[in-house]
């Protein structure tokens, strides 16, 4: 994960401890227009337009219907020019979320979508290895791997996939 968005995600966090729901949700739904809406994202990302065009604009349409940190913070980043940046903080907002509330997050890659019953047990599996709280995962079929399971969980790979076994065999045999 990049620097900027760590640090802006951890500034928004500390900053909001005492309500860090509403102001995951009021950060959420930005985030949604922002992914949504292109001439909204456009106009923000314009360099062509003042940086006080953007920010009143921005005040227009927020100011009452969300907090004025959230408000604060998506005017800081106007200012200094990280909103492109906001999918980006998002996620590192939401993992420190999920980090302090102990839920483990985990990507499960898988050649053929898996049953309901091999999902909860692969989750609970990592669940009691991490001595997480709960688990969030993200299933994503991808046939290239051929068979079996590929988990990430943050930085590392659990690779018990065929594809895998066969780069493993092939950097052995190539040495």
């Amino acid at each position: 994960m990049p620097l900027v968005g760590k640090r802006y995600a951890q500034a928004l966090f500390e900053l909001s401890e005492n309500d860090i729901n509403s102001v995951r949700q009021e950060f959420e739904d930005i985030v949604g227009i922002y992914n949504s809406d292109k001439e909204f994202s456009s106009f923000l990302l314009d360099p062509r337009i003042k940086l006080d065009n953007k920010q009143t604009a921005v005040r227009n349409i927020f100011t009452g219907r969300i907090s004025k940190n959230m408000l604060n913070f998506i005017l800081l980043l106007i200012a200094k020019q990280r909103i492109k940046n906001i999918p980006e903080i998002y996620e590192n907002f939401v993992h420190l979320i999920n980090e302090r509330a102990n839920i483990l997050e985990m990507k499960i890659i898988t050649a053929k979508p898996l049953e309901e019953q091999q999902l909860y047990r692969l989750k609970e599996k990592f669940r009691n290895k991490y001595n997480a709280s709960a688990v969030k995962s993200t299933e994503i079929v991808d046939a290239s791997i051929i068979g079996g399971v590929k988990v990430i969980v943050g930085d590392k790979v659990y690779d018990g996939s065929i594809k895998g076994r066969i780069e493993s065999l092939t950097e052995l045999v190539s040495v």
